[in-house]
């Protein structure tokens, strides 16, 4: 106990958060994003046979291929953990505690915890796996109850960043980081910088802080500084030598933690640049990077071509929504949270294996120097792409590698988890005495302010036809509301008071309420509408944040549409019914052909098992 406080009253000065996670246990999360959680609690969280199976990869070192088996246990720790402060869920508690106990049981004498055999470690995905296991326990020492276990897995920690320092940064007898991975420029290595930032603000240990340090002044690719090339934007990301997305991504996440450390405010700003950089170039329809393979590509642009290759990674997905979420809490620009709404809703939401697919035709790849194989696999959580035009979900596994026992996973179904827990976890923030809705989606809240008790009810659907009641009970207590408008709502949204219209303007994205609350209700409205979407000479369609795809069980997905459209105009539709297949929303819209049905994206194309199972959201225009 005592070593415990020791540790933790060093942590040095912070730049604190504007904005705060509600604190466990406080927080209900329903509707359909809340179906996409407890899908991934019951089929993948509670397993205790795949986090066994996880753990012992360290035991028999297994990545004899210099490959990233190592990467799955950390990863779907932090996604748990963050499930966990979620939900609450007590059976889910219990199997991650296991699971952490089970993890310090392989640590070797000299503090390694790699998959890697010892003759071939440091190199490759080795340093990125170790990265993702201490993130894993530091994921799970934020929600630890036992004072005793917590100090087992600093001392772990510990011993694992230690034995890393030995032997990877500058001195006699160490390893260039550059020379752990010929990867994508080092990347994959460099971004082990989030894990040592988080262990020192644990330990407040200077070495840790040096070896971060040591990793942001490398610039994190061997043969270009990009930290440099963001402070200036003196490029866009995917001009970059190395455009790998998650990756990269996952860097910045750390540079992002290094900047909030003391006198590091400086970094920040590359930061913010990474990601107006990417909004602006690298950001699709729906939510995602990259259309070309997992590569950064220009994809605000390359979007609309037809491409019969993979694009838009889950991972790429969930670490954009992860990195927005730790900027919108840093900061409280309301921007962030558009990002992880339409990502979530449509990207993230949209690879959920709900429909329980058996993938037995989504292709588990296996390279060889020869070349490459497929092997039968086991049906995972998550889907590992996201299609646009005239293509299937289902097609590929992305990181697959075989494990033991007819076993096998995938880099994004580890990684999904953490995705619907941020959704869940950013849609009501907390400031002291005020309350910040993001997203519009059903949920109560009980929370304290000014040593009272306050509850708050909120009844939405952006799939419905209305708009949004809260319900207050406020106990008399004055404090303040913030409401996000969002991108897509700018111009309709309207906040009520007990039926009363407020003249409350949007300021900095929020509209703010401030109050002395009894018990009383607000309406939130805006526009719904259908809306055009017109680039490159093609179209899609919203409504809302909801994106609407051509599913092929509903008709033809590639013949060109005839009608007459501008972009952002509002489009007249109907809801239909669909007993196809399950959606959140089918509508119909008029087109010259007859009406044209369409479905939310979430939902379309996932029968995958099946062969008319193609979907697409940008749409030829006839000539």
């Amino acid at each position: 106990m005592e070593s415990y406080r020791r540790v933790n009253s060093k942590i040095k000065e912070m730049m604190k958060n504007k904005l705060s996670l509600l604190n466990v246990g406080s927080y209900y999360f329903g509707g359909y994003p809340s179906k996409m959680v407890d899908y991934t609690i019951k089929n993948q969280l509670l397993d205790e046979e795949t986090w066994k199976l996880f753990v012992n990869q360290f035991r028999i070192h297994s990545d004899t291929d210099k490959d990233w088996r190592g990467e799955f246990w950390g990863k779907m720790m932090r996604g748990g953990s963050l499930t966990y402060h979620l939900t609450k869920n007590q059976n889910l508690y219990q199997v991650l505690t296991n699971s952490v106990k089970d993890l310090l049981s392989v640590q070797e004498a000299d503090g390694r915890i790699s998959s890697y055999p010892k003759d071939i470690e440091l190199q490759s995905w080795d340093m990125w796996a170790r990265k993702y296991v201490m993130l894993g326990l530091i994921y799970y020492y934020d929600i630890c109850k036992s004072i005793r276990l917590k100090k087992n897995i600093l001392i772990s920690l510990t011993k694992q960043a230690d034995y890393i320092i030995a032997h990877v940064g500058e001195g006699e007898g160490k390893k260039s980081i550059f020379a752990t991975s010929a990867n994508y420029g080092g990347l994959n290595s460099c971004s082990i910088l989030e894990a040592f930032v988080k262990l020192y603000n644990l330990t407040n240990e200077e070495r840790y802080y040096d070896f971060a340090t040591y990793i942001v002044e490398s610039g994190f690719c061997e043969d270009m500084n990009l930290v440099e090339l963001c402070q200036t934007k003196q490029k866009f990301p995917y001009k970059f030598t190395h455009p790998k997305a998650y990756e990269m991504m996952s860097c910045f996440e750390g540079l992002l933690e290094y900047s909030k450390l003391k006198d590091n405010e400086k970094y920040l700003q590359p930061v913010i640049n990474f990601v107006d950089m990417l909004l602006e170039t690298d950001y699709t329809i729906i939510g995602s990077s990259g259309c070309t393979s997992e590569f950064l590509d220009n994809s605000t642009e390359t979007q609309t071509k037809y491409t019969d290759d993979i694009l838009q990674e889950t991972c790429v997905t969930v670490t954009l929504m992860k990195l927005c979420a730790k900027l919108l809490l840093l900061t409280g620009n309301a921007k962030y949270a558009d990002v992880i709404e339409r990502s979530g809703y449509n990207a993230l939401f949209g690879a959920v294996n709900n429909e329980n697919q058996t993938m037995e035709k989504t292709e588990g790849r296996v390279w060889t120097l020869d070349g490459m194989y497929t092997v039968p696999h086991e049906p995972f959580p998550f889907d590992s792409y996201s299609p646009l035009i005239a293509q299937k979900r289902g097609r590929v596994i992305g990181g697959f590698k075989e494990l033991q026992d007819g076993r096998s996973y995938g880099c994004c179904a580890c990684i999904g988890s953490a995705g619907t827990a941020i959704f869940g976890l950013t849609s009501v923030l907390q400031n002291d005495d005020t309350i910040y809705f993001n997203l519009y989606n059903d949920c109560k809240v009980n929370t304290v302010i000014n040593n009272t008790k306050v509850s708050l009810k909120m009844v939405a659907d952006v799939y419905g036809r209305k708009g949004t009641t809260l319900f207050i009970k406020g106990a008399n207590q004055a404090f303040t509301l913030m409401f996000r408008v969002p991108e897509w709502a700018k111009k309709s949204f309207r906040v009520y008071i007990n039926g009363w219209k407020t003249d409350n303007v949007e300021k900095d994205g929020y509209i703010r309420l401030d109050k002395r609350w009894e018990n009383e209700k607000i309406q939130i409205k805006f526009d719904l509408s259908v809306r055009a979407v017109v680039k490159n000479e093609k179209v899609s369609f919203v409504r809302g944040p909801i994106v609407l795809a051509r599913d092929e069980r509903l008709g033809d997905v590639e013949k060109p549409l005839r009608l007459t459209v501008k972009n952002g105009r509002k489009i007249p539709y109907a809801f239909v019914e669909n007993s196809l297949f399950n959606t959140n929303e089918t509508l119909g819209i008029e087109t010259e052909d007859g009406v044209l049905q369409l479905c939310d994206y979430s939902q379309a194309g996932k029968n995958y098992d099946e062969e008319n199972c193609k979907i697409t959201i940008w749409n030829d225009m006839a000539k």
